[in-house]
């Protein structure tokens, strides 16, 4: 082993081996949670289920059912910020901000929450099942019969051409959050920035 000028032995095979891992941690940072190889909805929706076990999933189909039976029995969060819900959002759906405070949600909803079904959606799902996670608890307190999040959140949602609206009406433009995760919407031609 070749001794630097300033005399030290530096561990060369080691560098060489961290060197080699920075492209790879670059593309994990630059792909979000999940690896670049498996970037698809059930992949991402599978990293959510590991990092949020305390939070149950409610299929896009489940959904649907209740949304067609029992409406009034149900209370829906869209978790995303303001921009992507005036493009789309779920029928009836309230706006949380996804930096909401627990105070403020019980603030705003606790008293409509007693007896009621809640699904927490956002665009593929990681941002409301981390408040679903953190309000769970607060909401079960305040008589929340379920809390689900959605599975795929409204990306999978939009994926199957499930009805959706704004404030014009029905729509199927969806909000890509950005150009990475938009990658999962599967029609390019329907992402907007704005309604």
């Amino acid at each position: 082993m070749r001794k630097p000028a300033n005399g030290r032995n530096y561990p060369w095979p080691v560098i060489r081996k961290i060197a080699a891992l920075i492209p790879a941690m670059m593309i994990s940072l630059l792909t979000g949670p999940v690896a670049a190889a498996e970037f698809t909805l059930p992949a991402v929706q599978k990293d959510i289920e590991t990092r949020y076990q305390s939070v149950r999933h409610i299929s896009r189909d489940e959904l649907a059912r209740l949304m067609q039976k029992n409406p009034d029995d149900l209370l829906l969060f869209d978790v995303r910020e303001e921009e992507e819900f005036r493009v789309s959002h779920l029928k009836g759906a309230a706006r949380l901000d996804p930096g909401s405070w627990k105070s403020e949600v019980l603030k705003k909803y606790g008293d409509q929450v007693s007896g009621k079904t809640i699904v927490f959606y956002c665009s593929v799902g990681m941002r409301s099942s981390k408040m679903a996670d953190y309000v769970a608890d607060a909401l079960n307190e305040r008589g929340a019969a379920k809390i689900y999040n959605l599975e795929e959140g409204l990306f999978g949602w939009s994926n199957h051409q499930m009805p959706m609206f704004n404030e014009l009406g029905p729509t199927y433009f969806i909000h890509p959050y950005n150009d990475h995760w938009g990658k999962l919407i599967n029609f390019r031609d329907l992402w907007r920035k704005v309604p």
